[in-house]
């Protein structure tokens, strides 16, 4: 008896090596190469945990529908696929938005159509409007510190047109709180 339990505990061990064996051997480790959302699944309306910004090491376990398992500061969770390289290059030159004229601004990022941006905001929300002005009866969603999104193209004013993943729609925000 004692034999046939020391036998399954040696048996259990080796089989948790071999698994996590086999788990490193498809892990490749991989750089962010912008700013992504970090979600509990692989899907634009899973839940977001956290995000992980461009030039962060991360380490690739697995692709599923077009996004990547990845392991980074410990946790486990997707982030959309095609956006990890074997290597990052931070950029050489500095796109400066944030020169306080909003409306420059905003026409600096419609000429980064396709990139993610990051909401920086003090406090409160940053709105995401029907239409870009400034009007409490335009509000579609509220977007925090952190979020991210995507720049479609389009400027009004300081109003740049965006897609927001967390609210799943398009709108437009005011350029000066993006990064």
């Amino acid at each position: 008896m004692k034999k046939s339990i020391r036998n399954m505990i040696i048996g259990a061990a080796m089989t948790i090596g071999v698994f996590a064996a086999s788990t490193a051997a498809f892990a490749a480790t991989q750089y962010v190469q912008t700013d992504m959302n970090f979600r509990n699944g692989p899907a634009v309306t899973s839940q977001i945990i956290g995000s992980i910004p461009a030039g962060a090491q991360v380490d690739v376990l697995d692709t599923v529908n077009g996004w990547n398992l990845v392991s980074y500061n410990g946790r486990t969770g997707y982030i959309h696929g095609g956006n990890v390289a074997g290597s990052y290059t931070a950029p050489t030159t500095t796109k400066s938005y944030y020169d306080n004229n909003w409306t420059q601004t905003a026409q600096n990022m419609n000429n980064y159509s396709g990139e993610y941006r990051t909401v920086v905001v003090e406090s409160g929300f940053l709105a995401l409007r029907t239409t870009p002005e400034y009007d409490n009866s335009n509000i579609m969603g509220e977007l925090y510190t952190g979020d991210t999104v995507q720049l479609i193209g389009g400027t009004q004013g300081s109003y740049v047109r965006v897609y927001s993943p967390k609210i799943g729609t398009h709108g437009w925000v005011n350029a000066g709180f993006l990064r």
